[in-house]
């Protein structure tokens, strides 16, 4: 928490604080073991390594600026996806005021936007995209819990 002009604010989580191990541990069968924080503009990317490598899971967490990123990222960008023959995203319902899939060969990530703050998630692993999505969405929820 900070004090500025007599107001206290509560500090923003950096996308490794969003997730506990236990939360991971629910959806993925392991706790993680490391966890590796990057900042770039106004978001953090978290890595949470798993102690089998192949399912561990990245998280981005973006506090303000959500609907600009959606709209450039997603909106403006569907004709230029069908362009290249890319898969459109899949919108995902029961999550944020809006989430998407977006899918690749055995990997995806789930957007999700809530007002102006988003959470990217991407959980290894197998499983089909079906799978892939309901995890996500599990963290997601947890994550935005903390926003």
């Amino acid at each position: 928490m900070m004090l500025i002009a007599g107001f206290i604010l509560a500090a923003q989580l950096d996308a490794c604080h969003v997730l506990s191990k236990k939360d991971v541990a629910a959806v993925q069968g392991e706790m993680f073991t490391t966890t590796k924080l990057s900042s770039h503009g106004n978001a953090t990317t978290c890595f949470y390594q798993l102690p089998t490598f192949s399912k561990s899971i990245s998280i981005d967490v973006m506090h303000r600026g959500a609907r600009e990123f959606w709209v450039e990222t997603f909106d403006k960008q569907i004709e230029a996806r069908r362009a290249r023959k890319k898969k459109d995203p899949v919108k995902v319902a029961g999550i944020g005021t809006e989430a998407l899939w977006i899918g690749g060969l055995g990997s995806g990530s789930l957007y999700v936007r809530r007002g102006d703050a988003m959470v990217r998630v991407s959980v290894g692993g197998p499983g089909s995209d079906k799978d892939k999505i309901e995890k996500s969405k599990k963290l997601a929820a947890k994550a935005l819990k903390k926003l």
